[in-house]
């Protein structure tokens, strides 16, 4: 097998920005040879962005029974994931499935049963922050004791869903239908760079609100953390407004230094010296694809494991319940 057959499941915003992209410049390896979509606009709008003739379907197990097909990449909204990823991998096609990896610990537990009992069939769920170079180079830091032990981390964000802007146009991302809202969406992957760089985290409390009407069922979280390895923290998100004065930044500090991560720099100081590396292309959904192609054409490892978006999952869920709860809770364990 020489190039991958891919087929896309999905043709929305994310499709057209990140993954269509991502396989155009991988054609190498690899060949989309199909797109779904419920509407043939939507497929053939990512059909025309593809080097070469593309079949497109509007029913997804006509689709899976396509005989010489190798793998499919599911991105399609959240609601829909586990039914999806679940056909795929009885379809016995390698799998690449969007974050997260369902929308609760319930839904998502039954898929990584299923896909236990196919040992030789790669799964990924595509989360993008385990290839974020900045947040990758802040762990072997801190691994390599740059800063000494870590001690304390703030990570505070804002990131205003402003209408217009495509996550707002996805309508389904604002029906408020599965838990947490943006707060799921984008929680996953903040989880991902803070176990990331920081490792497990074990018990959370936050508090949860909704401050604008338009953004259900909540889109504003505020947190503390402990981590398995004593380090506690905040974290703090908003979808409903931004400031130009936020960094949108991973402060850690340790005891001989500190840093600072975003998605393109990482920021070192140890004493009177710091420290600034800055990172590029190719964008993380990229190098993360690239994985998963060479996983399911070689049989290489990846970063992305089911058990590890279950386990951003759970640090997510935990923080939505603590909010419900008005108590701390542990997160689940794998």
């Amino acid at each position: 097998m020489n190039r991958l057959r891919i087929a896309l499941i999905g043709a929305g915003t994310f499709v057209r920005k990140a993954h269509a992209p991502a396989y155009v410049a991988l054609q190498e390896r690899c060949q989309v040879v199909a797109v779904y979509s419920r509407t043939r606009q939507s497929a053939g709008a990512v059909a025309a962005m593809l080097p070469q003739p593309v079949a497109l379907y509007d029913d997804i197990p006509s689709l899976l029974a396509v005989a010489d097909l190798d793998a499919v990449d599911i991105v399609l909204p959240i609601p829909l994931l586990p039914e999806v990823t679940a056909l795929a991998l009885k379809a016995g096609v390698h799998v690449v499935s969007e974050k997260p990896i369902a929308p609760t610990l319930a839904l998502a537990r039954p898929l990584l049963d299923l896909h236990r009992q196919r040992p030789g069939q790669v799964w990924m769920v595509a989360e993008n922050w385990r290839y974020e170079e900045a947040f990758v180079r802040a762990a072997q830091v801190i691994r390599a004791g740059a800063i000494g032990r870590p001690l304390t981390c703030d990570y505070s964000l804002q990131l205003p869903v402003a209408p217009g802007t495509p996550n707002y146009r996805t309508a389904w991302r604002r029906r408020g239908d599965f838990p947490g809202g943006f707060l799921l969406d984008g929680g996953v992957h903040h989880a991902a760079g803070l176990r990331l760089v920081l490792g497990e985290i074990e018990r959370v409390s936050a508090i949860v609100a909704q401050q604008r009407a338009d953004l259900p069922p909540a889109d504003s979280l505020s947190a503390w953390l402990r981590f398995a390895n004593g380090v506690i923290g905040s974290y703090t998100v908003t979808y409903s407004a931004g400031s130009s004065l936020c960094d949108n930044s991973l402060h850690v500090v340790g005891s001989e230094g500190s840093l600072r991560v975003t998605s393109q720099t990482l920021t070192i100081q140890q004493g009177e010296t710091c420290t600034e590396e800055t990172f590029g292309l190719p964008y993380s959904t990229q190098r993360e694809l690239a994985a998963f192609v060479e996983s399911a054409l070689t049989g290489a490892p990846h970063h992305n494991a089911p058990a590890e978006a279950l386990a951003d999952l759970a640090v997510v869920e935990a923080l939505l319940e603590a909010g419900k709860a008005g108590m701390a809770q542990d997160v689940a364990r794998r």
